[in-house]
């Protein structure tokens, strides 16, 4: 027999069903979020130091050549010069050169003990923080939900190339850097027009010009988003300048000065490359002859293609040419390329057409961005890849269907702007180009090449994905269900399909 509860019973009852809803209501606190965000950084620095120090010597892309040019760096107060022990490592002299400029100082630095790569490694890791950092802060101009920022952070620092990459010596890292700095400051002085910000956001446009001649679209996206929003308040400029200079003199004069260092060093670089190459951004080819290009991996792969493809050598000659490149990535690379170029010739396959090709795309950046690609590969399985790409159309759905300027602002257009320039530019000036090139659909097709704009990609990702459910519960379920999904598939990811070539440390 069961007892009727009494009065009081059922008081106790509800109050403890409202206690329960009310802290339901109040997640995550400001205390909640601290140690939330905590907890997620400490993990994330965690694996970026394990990846750092186990990884096996050069597998992250380019690796090998990226080092090579620190130490070429390290060696010189400056900007070193192009000279046979340079040349298997491309152009030293007429390429952006700040990230080596910088790694070549701290190379100097390690007295630890430890062996220079790992050291470098590991100081590339503050940099993803940074890159982190922007990214939130960026989201924090669009929203102050507390939900939604820490879905940002979970998905920031758990998507396993960009993982893999924070962790490795590459010129991506500070790129990525830059990047989100430039987009941050850009929109931070569209909200609180202080000139200042809009000075910085130049600042950081200018260092990633001199740090990846890809940064340079961005820079062209950046102030063409720049122009649209204050076309109508140009005639203001004038005013606004001196205003600013009024107000905060010894500010504005250090970015003055800045913003004129930055320049002058981009026109010397990109002005110079042009006037005595033909191009902003030459290849070891334009500067020196065949045999001096043959010492470089990947310069000698795409010149003996070219050579083969142009008809200057029998695809026995170019085969054998092919031995003299040492690593063997790039060596088997320039054998797949001419094989298939000549089964190409053979069955008269015709080139993908533009439209065709975006599905090719979107593929090849899925699962080079929750994938890893690198001198070793991780691939993004199929089940994985529609998994993020159901997440993606998900979250575009609830962009067309919630988006209002007057709730948002222009905030959520300014970010699509910029992801969708970049993405466009990226799909067809390099990606497309390069397989009309070498026909081969995989070719320079890397997921890590959209991160200059990951930021604001997951900011629309995460802030649209929350978007979706009015209710608590229901928000609380998504946000549940996409951390679980970034979490797993980044370090438990790894852990279950690495094997021992992965972390085989040798010296060097």
């Amino acid at each position: 027999m069961f007892c009727k509860p009494t009065e009081q019973d059922q008081q106790s009852t509800v109050n403890s069903s409202c206690s329960e809803t009310s802290q339901l209501e109040k997640f995550p606190s400001a205390r909640h979020f601290k140690w939330i965000v905590t907890s997620l950084l400490v993990y994330f620095g965690l694996r970026l130091l394990c990846f750092a120090t186990t990884i096996a010597p050069f597998i992250p892309p380019d690796e090998v050549t990226h080092f090579g040019m620190s130490q070429i760096y390290s060696k010189v107060l400056l900007i070193p010069e192009n000279s046979p022990e340079t040349y298997q490592y491309g152009l030293v002299t007429n390429i952006p050169w700040l990230y080596y400029w910088l790694m070549g100082k701290v190379y100097l630095l390690n007295v630890t003990g430890i062996s220079d790569l790992r050291f470098l490694r590991i100081f590339n890791i503050p940099i993803a923080f940074g890159t982190v950092f922007f990214a939130w802060r960026t989201l924090r101009l669009l929203t102050n939900d507390r939900l939604v920022q820490l879905l940002l952070i979970v998905a920031m620092t758990n998507t396993i190339m960009f993982s893999f990459l924070s962790a490795a010596v590459s010129y991506d890292n500070l790129t990525n850097l830059l990047a989100a700095m430039a987009v941050y400051f850009l929109l931070a002085f569209f909200k609180e027009r202080s000139g200042s910000l809009l000075a910085a956001s130049f600042v950081c446009q200018l260092a990633g010009g001199l740090t990846k001649s890809a940064f340079l679209p961005l820079i062209l996206i950046l102030n063409l988003l720049l122009l649209i929003h204050e076309f109508k308040k140009l005639y203001k400029l004038p005013s606004a300048l001196k205003d600013w200079f009024r107000t905060s003199w010894k500010s504005c004069l250090g970015l003055s000065l800045a913003i004129i260092l930055g320049f002058a060093l981009n026109i010397q670089l990109y002005g110079g490359n042009y006037l005595r190459y033909g191009t902003l951004a030459p290849e070891l080819a334009n500067v020196f002859p065949p045999e001096i290009v043959l010492q470089n991996r990947t310069q000698a792969r795409n010149m003996i293609f070219t050579m083969y493809k142009d008809g200057n050598v029998s695809k026995e000659k170019a085969l054998q040419l092919t031995g003299n490149i040492t690593n063997s990535g790039d060596r088997d690379n320039a054998v797949d390329l001419i094989m298939n170029y000549e089964h190409l010739l053979k069955t008269g396959t015709p080139a993908i057409g533009p439209v065709e090709y975006i599905p090719i795309w979107v593929r090849g950046m899925m699962r080079g961005i929750f994938g890893i690609y690198a001198h070793l590969g991780m691939p993004c399985g199929l089940p994985k890849m529609y998994l993020f790409l159901s997440l993606l159309l998900l979250a575009g759905f609830a962009f067309m269907l919630r988006w209002r300027p007057r709730e948002s602002g222009w905030m959520p257009a300014h970010l699509a702007f910029i992801s969708f320039c970049y993405g466009l530019f990226l799909m067809y000036a390099v990606n497309y180009t390069t397989y009309i090139e070498y026909r081969l659909t995989w070719l320079a097709l890397q997921g890590r090449y959209i991160f200059p704009v990951i930021g604001p990609i997951y900011v629309l990702l995460c802030y649209y994905l929350m978007q979706l459910a009015r209710g608590r519960i229901a928000r609380l379920g998504i946000f549940s269900l996409v951390t679980m999904i970034f979490i797993f598939s980044d370090f438990p990811y790894f852990l279950f399909y690495a094997n021992s070539a992965w972390n085989t440390w040798s010296p060097i």
